[in-house]
């Protein structure tokens, strides 16, 4: 809960909570450090009974914080079913509407669209907000993903630990931006197994080729030690 919001409790807010002492509890922690689905897990199984029960994120979130607190929870589909956030309008519209061979894509698109299904709302304009911030925001809502849903890999970490690297250079073809995990030739015969060309970048690899092109690099023969390092990270 925001600092500023804790007077409140004390008064107003923890009378509410005296009515509805069933399905509220006021936390007065930082979410970026807050184990979340430790605390949450037990309340909703509680609550459970003969159907699972999911919570939901209602949030508006301070924008510098933004990409931070999305990263964390979007991975607990186990925990929650939406999130809905009030977001930098800048931010909303690359979540969810960036698509490949632009500038506004990035890794955090990989992520999101791994994790969930995301859904630009609405625009809040800047006059709605006090004090009145230079950027306008917007409303968008991310559908999670049970982990059943997510795309197959051998490890997410792995995973986006490939996405990233791939991102460094996002102008450099693949066989470049990733020739520190193995030879240009080894990324090159793994491109064309997924009938991809060998001056691809980063900026062509979607959700999907993505997935297909971390499938590829763990299974083949590898020759190269740091290949086989990179492949036993995708596997694990």
């Amino acid at each position: 809960m925001d600092n500023m919001l804790l007077p409140l409790p004390k008064s107003s807010l923890h009378l509410m909570c005296n009515g509805f002492k069933n399905i509220m509890q006021i936390i007065e922690e930082d979410i970026t450090k807050f184990n979340v689905r430790s605390h949450l897990l037990p309340f909703l199984e509680e609550k459970s009974h003969h159907t699972r029960k999911y919570a939901k994120v209602v949030s508006n979130l301070p924008f510098n914080v933004s990409t931070e607190v999305v990263k964390l929870l979007l991975p607990m589909g186990d925990v929650f079913s939406v999130m809905v956030l009030l977001l930098q309008d800048e931010t909303a519209l690359r979540f969810a509407d960036a698509s490949i061979q632009t500038p506004e894509y990035r890794p955090i698109n990989v992520f999101v669209n791994f994790y969930s299904e995301p859904e630009y709302k609405f625009k809040v304009e800047r006059t709605n907000f006090f004090p009145q911030p230079k950027v306008d925001g917007a409303v968008i809502s991310f559908k999670l993903k049970n982990s059943g849903d997510y795309p197959p890999v051998g490890s997410h970490k792995g995973f986006f630990s490939m996405v990233n690297s791939a991102f460094n250079g996002k102008r450099k073809m693949l066989r470049k931006s990733l020739q520190h995990l193995c030879s240009s030739s080894e990324i090159e015969a793994a491109l064309a197994n997924i009938g991809l060309p060998v001056t691809v970048t980063p900026l062509s690899l979607s959700l999907s080729l993505s997935v297909l092109l971390a499938d590829t690099a763990s299974a083949r023969p590898i020759f190269s030690s740091r290949c086989t390092a990179f492949r036993l990270q995708l596997q694990q």
